[in-house]
C-alpha cells in the first residue's frame, strides 16, 4: 500500500525587448505553458527501475530503495501465474535497517493480478485480490477510480486484514500527470496508509517521484 502529496513543475518563459532612441516598444510576456490534462495508461503491472527516495525524521536521515524485478512462473491459490518481487529497502543514516520482499501474482494478456505473499514482522501473509479494475486507456485530470480490493490472510488461512487501492490523476506538469495509486486497509490489526505516486507521461511511461506512509498516526514522506 501506500500515500503521496503531489508536487508539480510550473514552466514559466518571459522575455522584454526594450527599444533605444526617441521611441520604445513594450511586448507580452509569453503565457506559462499549460500543464498535460491527459496521459496513455501506463502497461500493467507497473515495473519501475530501480528507485531511492529520501526523508528526514526525528532528525534521522531515512532513505527507502523500491526494485521491482522479473521472477518465474509460480502456482498461486490454485492458478500458474506469472511473479515479480518487489524489494524495500530502508536505511536509517546511511545504514540498512530493514528489506522486506513482497511477491506479486498476476496473469496476462489480459493483465489480472492475482495476489501478494510476503511477510511483515515475522509474520507470513498473502493477500487475495477479491476485485480488480484496469486502468481506462486515458488518464485524464481530475478523473480517480477502485483499482482492487484484497483479503490478508495468515498461513493457516485466517483472515488478518483487508486493502483497498484506489487512484486519482493530478496535474504534474506540461510533459506529465501523476497518477497516485492510494492504499488503505489493515494487517494484524494495525490500520495503515499510503500512496505511490507515479509522474506518466504523454505515451504512458512511467517514473515513481514520491512515497508516503502513515501508519498509528506517524507519516513518512519520501520523495
Amino acid at each position: 500500500m501506500k500515500t503521496i502529496t503531489a508536487c508539480f513543475i510550473v514552466a514559466f518563459t518571459a522575455g522584454a525587448i526594450a527599444g533605444c532612441g526617441g521611441g520604445s516598444y513594450s511586448g507580452s510576456s509569453p503565457m506559462p505553458m499549460q500543464n498535460l490534462q491527459s496521459a496513455t495508461a501506463p502497461s500493467q503491472p507497473m515495473n519501475v527501475t530501480s528507485t531511492t527516495l529520501s526523508t528526514t525524521y526525528g532528525g534521522n536521515n531515512y532513505s527507502v530503495t523500491v526494485s521491482n524485478t522479473p521472477g518465474g512462473m509460480m502456482m498461486f491459490n490454485g492458478q500458474m501465474a506469472d511473479t515479480s518481487v518487489l524489494t524495500l529497502t530502508l536505511t536509517k543514516n546511511g545504514t540498512v535497517v530493514s528489506t522486506d520482499n513482497t511477491t506479486a501474482y498476476y496473469l496476462t494478456n489480459p493483465y489480472s493480478p492475482l495476489g501478494l505473499s510476503g511477510t511483515t514482522n515475522g509474520v507470513a501473509w498473502t493477500a487475495i485480490i477479491t476485485s480488480f479494475t484496469p486502468f481506462p486507456a486515458t488518464l485524464a485530470v481530475g478523473s480517480s477510480g477502485t483499482l482492487l480490493a484484497a483479503t490478508y490472510r495468515d498461513s493457516m488461512g485466517n483472515a488478518i486484514g483487508s486493502l483497498t487501492e484506489t487512484y486519482t490523476v493530478t496535474a504534474d506538469s506540461p510533459t506529465a500527470v501523476f497518477v497516485n495509486i492510494n492504499g488503505s486497509g489493515t494487517l494484524n490489526g494495525t490500520p495503515a496508509t499510503d500512496t505511490l505516486i507515479y509522474s506518466v507521461t504523454s505515451t504512458g511511461a512511467i517514473a515513481l517521484v514520491q512515497l508516503q506512509i502513515t501508519v498509528n498516526g506517524v507519516t513518512l514522506t519520501f520523495k
